[in-house]
């Protein structure tokens, strides 16, 4: 028998820790803790491993018994910390968010806070099921994510902390009708279940991040490539759209927007986007290629306003005239017009009247070359527009074009830009007399600025060549032609012919507009 053996029959080292192998050439009883047997090292007594995880599995049990039986601490009132609960409406749970006493933060950082651990966790919500039924579901949730957001913001208007969480959950029930833009049958859907009436609302809310999210929806779903596409598994599948369908359903989201006063709430939004801010000036991007889809489908003949939008009965019983085209509407119904020729009107940098010098197509940013680019082509598409040129079609001409002006202004604190009948001046008769912009000049002065010398960039030949394009579209009209005159506009062409820069081209074509005019103008 081996020494290592106590009298008590234990068998321990001098640490008090058992042995993992007692060797003995024969069984000499039974040890606790041990298992005779012939192994690795040999034949003998190994430790029992299988018997001691049970025993250190055993242990904490007992400990925790001992802990429950225990007193349980008692903390101070000034040592727990103050939580509050607040509800996340896109998940139905309670997030636990600690109180910082120390400092108050803004809304635009909490706005950055929240929106740092939404990235983290949430994932982007869409629509699986575009039948009646699941958009029926999906408009019934953003409604009251809607009611609620308003409910809110009228409850905590000093407080966003309070709302933030439920309208970054506003902003995903926007983001969610992406997806419709695959189906173009759910469109009259949209309509029905007054998905296009929340949007609307959005589009004058108080947060420039709704707005901007309901045009960028708007823009995936109003857009004249989805008239072209041909679906996938052909006419015999089930569920497939004909290209009638695609062009009627089309027309139903549109015309919903336009008669709910679309048009007007996205010319507002511009007044409240700084293009210095990379966000602000994606939202500007997204109005610009909104109208310009509209444009295009009411080009190809697509809208087709119903009677009910024909006319309109005024207050004393006489009919109102109502638009039937969309440039009808922008003319007629809002300050958009006015937009585009303050844009062209402002400089590149905002602070030099000289021609763009440097511009980087690909910085990640949109350059406001590029917006001021896109707001000329706008521009131009409008005025050469059949609805402008007409003679009897009540639109204003160039060279009195109400202000522009927005809604959100207001909230500026700034006269010179709140609502044009709001500022006034008196008149030689003494009345009031509403400010109004002169676009003939606007025009002019753009093309001023090439007269010596050639564009240096693309970007710069292409908006010299849209202004060309409407001031020629705008002198089809005789009170435009008149204005033109008057403003020196033919010695502006000849300089640029006796330069021999690249405007001559342009001024060619704008003379043979302004001379082939009827005889009154000339």
């Amino acid at each position: 028998p081996s020494s290592s053996i106590t009298a008590s029959g234990t068998n321990n080292n001098s640490n008090g820790v058992a042995k993992s192998f007692i060797p003995s050439k024969k069984f000499i009883g039974s040890k606790p803790g041990y298992v005779f047997r012939s192994s690795d090292l040999g034949t003998g007594y190994y430790l029992d491993e299988q018997n001691q995880q049970q025993q250190q599995q055993q242990q904490p049990r007992i400990d925790d018994g001992n802990q429950r039986n225990a007193k349980r601490p008692r903390f101070e009132a000034d040592q727990i910390e103050p939580r509050s609960v607040r509800f996340d409406a896109s998940r139905d749970t309670t997030q636990l968010i600690p109180n910082n006493n120390n400092k108050r933060l803004t809304g635009s950082e909490l706005l950055a806070q929240v929106e740092a651990q939404q990235e983290e966790s949430a994932p982007i919500k869409t629509i699986h099921d575009l039948s009646s039924r699941g958009i029926q579901s999906s408009s019934t949730s953003f409604l009251k994510t809607l009611a609620k957001n308003q409910l809110l913001r009228a409850q905590h208007m000093d407080h966003p902390e309070k709302f933030m969480m439920n309208e970054l959950a506003l902003n995903d029930e926007i983001q969610q009708f992406n997806s419709v833009a695959v189906n173009m049958k759910s469109y009259s859907y949209l309509v029905q279940y007054k998905v296009m009436e929340g949007w609307l609302t959005c589009l004058n809310h108080e947060n420039s991040d709704v707005a901007m999210s309901v045009v960028s929806v708007l823009v995936e779903m109003i857009d004249p490539l989805l008239l072209q596409e041909q679906d996938l598994g052909g006419d015999e599948e089930e569920g497939a759209i004909t290209p009638m369908e695609r062009l009627e359903n089309m027309n139903v989201l549109v015309t919903a927007f336009v008669k709910g006063g679309g048009l007007d709430l996205i010319t507002s939004n511009l007044g409240r986007y700084d293009e210095s801010v990379e966000e602000d000036a994606k939202g500007v991007e997204d109005v610009l290629t909104l109208v310009e889809s509209l444009l295009d489908l009411d080009r190809a003949g697509v809208l087709q306003f119903d009677n009910s939008y024909a006319a309109e009965e005024e207050m004393d019983g006489t009919m109102k005239k109502i638009p039937s085209s969309i440039v009808s509407c922008i003319c007629q119904q809002t300050t958009f017009l006015s937009w585009l020729f303050q844009r062209i009107e402002k400089s590149n940098d905002g602070d030099s009247d000289e021609p763009t010098t440097t511009t980087t197509v690909a910085d990640s940013s949109i350059s406001p070359a590029v917006i001021k680019l896109h707001a000329s082509e706008i521009l131009s598409a409008i005025l050469q527009h059949e609805d402008y040129s007409g003679e009897t079609n009540g639109l204003c001409k160039l060279s009195s074009l109400p202000k522009y002006w927005s809604v959100f202004d207001d909230n500026d604190g700034d006269e010179s830009d709140k609502k044009p009948a709001a500022a006034s001046t008196k008149g030689e008769d003494g009345k009031n007399e509403s400010i109004t912009i002169d676009g003939m000049e606007t025009l002019l002065l753009a093309i001023a600025t090439y007269r010596k010398q050639d564009p240096q960039v693309e970007v710069d030949c292409e908006f010299l060549e849209n202004v060309f394009d409407a001031l020629a579209a705008s002198l089809l009209r005789e009170d435009n032609v008149a204005d033109f005159v008057e403003a020196e506009g033919i010695e502006l062409m000849l300089r640029c012919l006796r330069q021999k820069v690249h405007a001559g081209g342009g001024a060619l074509k704008v003379l043979n507009f302004a001379l082939s005019g009827s005889s009154s103008s000339t």
